[in-house]
Parts: C-alpha cells; structure tokens; sequence
C-alpha cells in the first residue's frame, strides 16, 4: 500500500518512452556469455523473468562494442551483427510482457582482463598492477572505437531496444578521457 502512495507502481513517461511503472531493473554483468560474446538461453531466462515479474523497464548489462571492448572474456558483445538475432528474441519476448528494454553499451578500454585482447587506452597507463599496460590510442584507434559504438547503436536499434545508455562510469574507457588518473 505504502508503495503505491509513492506512485511505485504508476507509468512513467520521459521523451517518448512510457514505462508501464517505476521500477527498473539495473544493469548487471552476468559473466555467462560465452567467448563470442553472444546471449544464451540464460540470459533469455534472466532478463526474461524480469520482464514477467513485472520491471517495468529491462536493463541489459554492459555489453562490449568491440570484442577487445570487454572486461570478461564472458561479458556479452554486440559487435558483429550475428549478435543481433538474440538480442531481438529477447527484447520481443519482454514487449509481449509489457516491459521496455534498455542495453548499456559500453568499451573497457584498459579495465579488460579477458587475457586476449590488446588494451587500448587515452594515455599508456594500466588500471591497476593486475592490468597489463595499454596502448596509447593514436586518433585512427579513437575514430575505430567511435565506428564501433556507430555500428553497436545501428545493431541495439535492429534488435528493437527502447534506449541505448552509453556506459563511461566505473573505468571504462569513455570516462577514461577525463580522468587525470588515466589520460596525461
């Protein structure tokens, strides 16, 4: 009852996009992709129970622009347009619930550990002891990472998500660029 005083439950409405209440689910990294990057049955159970119990939007975790954009080698990619298909049966299993989805897009620049990739970063200097050094991207890497978040926003429109967040916080490398700990 208390909940319902403080509108919990009612829609909400911003720029176009009506959610059928408050209540958000946040994205978590769930480290059950496996090494292409793609959504598996889990996942489609994970979000999909969400969007059942009633979220009335869907937050897919952060999910890598390029494949040495993740911080996991088991984190989610949609840099290939294969990856588009699951992410379509997702976000249309969650439309019939009634529910939005929303996928957080995002690069880990030099917070990757997946244990493959070349690190890229604003300035040559590593995360932390455990990270290997990045290179220090020259402006061609900037405008490939830049494509890559083109072509990601092009793939998350295909598959039919309701909003796209860029994701810069906690590491990744958009904030990297402004942070004096990270770029010289």
């Amino acid at each position: 009852k208390r909940l319902e005083i403080m509108g919990l439950f009612t829609p909400f409405k911003q720029k176009g996009l009506e959610l059928r209440n408050r209540i958000v689910m946040s994205p978590m990294v769930q480290f059950c992709a496996p090494p292409d990057g793609h959504m598996t049955e889990w996942h489609h159970n994970h979000y999909g129970a969400r969007a059942v119990g009633g979220v009335g939007l869907v937050m897919i975790e952060a999910t890598a622009v390029e494949s040495r954009g993740r911080c996991y080698i088991t984190d989610l990619g949609i840099w290939s347009d294969e990856h588009v298909a699951g992410f379509k049966r997702l976000v249309d299993f969650c439309h019939s619930q009634g529910a939005k989805v929303g996928i957080q897009l995002g690069h880990a620049g030099r917070k990757n550990l997946d244990g493959v990739s070349q690190l890229i970063a604003p300035s040559a200097i590593p995360m932390d002891a455990k990270h290997p050094m990045p290179k220090e991207m020259t402006r061609a890497d900037m405008l490939e990472v830049i494509e890559s978040f083109r072509k990601a926003t092009r793939r998350a429109v295909a598959a039919g998500f309701d909003m796209i967040e860029l994701h810069g916080a906690h590491g990744y490398l958009l904030g990297t660029f402004m942070a004096e700990l990270a770029n010289t």
